[in-house]
């Protein structure tokens, strides 16, 4: 059974039934992508839990899993604990899926964490704020795809209350989080666990804009021994919350002193994050996020190279209105050779919001390329020629 059946989990949909699955897909769109290449479709929510667990023990699946997105995790959680199914605990998908919980889990356990406070209430949180250091990021507890930030340098009240109503509205449970802005390189990128130890990982160069993430490549722009205090890091989380086995998305930064985890989740990345990482190391995340969900131990290369440079440009509008003009993806990848795979979100004549966060995105590229310095090159080109137009009228 596979939560979500959207354009971000038709790969791994396909890549299921393709194994000789008999693949289950679950979310409340008949019109989704994915279910064309499901068996069966069941028209539920996917934060529906009850209902989600109930339809599994009479369907009687061999597994769970979802991909791309965060929404489904303590279903696939919930799911997996009723029936005995492996995946991760609900207490390890509900501490990962929250930032105050997993700031609070980090606090407790001795791991790198920035100081924080959360809650709903302005007035509580603003006279507490002198408890924390500027500058500082305010977020939504209950949010991915860099949604509602805010960074603060300074705590003036009125910059204080648009900074937490903005990440209040972004949040289904109206709760804040505020916490010390850390200093360093951020870097993501997916892991692979078995038995408490990661088994594949491949780290990211993360490239940003501001706080929206603009894309990711191979090779990382870290040194070898910071890629292992990563890998140390994932892995003292991981038994600590007693994540044994399973797929880890992750966002660190990596400073002289410390590797701070700033997100993770028990997923695959999105955005097309596993298809720069197969393109890089031949190795499939989402197939073996597949097997370990059915309780089978991928088969993954002791030792992984990067045997070519690839990345992803995730793009967007800086400004809203109506996409008057987009270039033809099938044009994009013939006048930019590099590009192997495009995804667009959105065609002429939709309506465009500003691309403030990574759910306004139009659309994303993956290509070759062998350094940042190519990165940079290509992504330039991909901007040019998309010659989007928007028309504000």
């Amino acid at each position: 059974m596979i939560l979500g059946a959207g354009p971000f989990q038709a790969p791994a949909i396909r890549k299921a039934a393709a194994l000789g699955c008999h693949v289950i897909t679950v979310d409340y769109i008949p019109g989704n992508v994915g279910h064309q290449y499901g068996h069966q479709y069941v028209n539920l929510s996917t934060v529906d839990k009850e209902c989600i667990l109930k339809v599994a023990r009479d369907l009687c699946i061999d597994g769970i899993c979802t991909f791309s997105s965060d929404v489904a995790i303590p279903t696939v959680a919930h799911v997996c604990n009723g029936m005995g199914l492996s995946g991760a605990s609900i207490v390890a998908a509900e501490t990962m899926a929250t930032k105050h919980r997993f700031r609070a889990f980090l606090r407790e356990v001795n791991l790198a964490c920035p100081d924080f406070l959360s809650g709903n209430n302005l007035e509580i949180l603003a006279e507490n704020l002198h408890h924390i250091k500027p500058p500082v990021v305010f977020k939504p507890v209950d949010t991915s795809g860099s949604r509602g930030i805010t960074r603060l340098d300074h705590f003036d009240p009125r910059s204080v209350e648009r900074a937490f109503l903005k990440a209040q509205d972004y949040s289904p449970s109206k709760t804040v989080c505020v916490e010390e802005f850390v200093a360093g390189t951020e870097v993501g990128g997916d892991a692979i666990l078995i038995n408490g130890r990661v088994a594949f990982i491949a780290i990211t160069h993360k490239h940003l804009q501001g706080f929206v993430v603009t894309g990711h490549s191979l090779p990382t722009n870290i040194a070898a021994r910071d890629q292992a205090r990563v890998v140390e890091h994932i892995e003292a989380i991981c038994t600590a919350l007693g994540y044994i086995s399973g797929p880890l998305n992750f966002d660190v930064i990596v400073s002289k002193g410390a590797v701070t985890m700033l997100e993770m989740s028990a997923r695959n990345g999105g955005n097309g994050i596993p298809a720069v990482i197969e393109r890089a190391t031949g190795v499939d995340v989402e197939q073996a996020s597949i097997h370990l969900a059915l309780g089978v131990v991928p088969n993954l290369p002791e030792h992984v190279e990067i045997k070519r440079g690839a990345g992803s440009f995730v793009f967007g509008s800086p400004s809203g209105g109506r996409l008057e003009r987009i270039c033809l993806p099938e044009n994009l990848q013939r006048l930019v050779p590099e590009v192997f795979q495009t995804y667009f979100t959105k065609q002429p004549g939709d309506h465009i919001e500003p691309f403030e966060h990574n759910g306004n995105l139009i659309g994303f590229a993956l290509f070759d390329c062998m350094d940042a310095a190519a990165y940079e090159r290509i992504t330039e080109r991909i901007s040019d020629t998309l010659d989007i137009a928007i028309s504000h009228k």
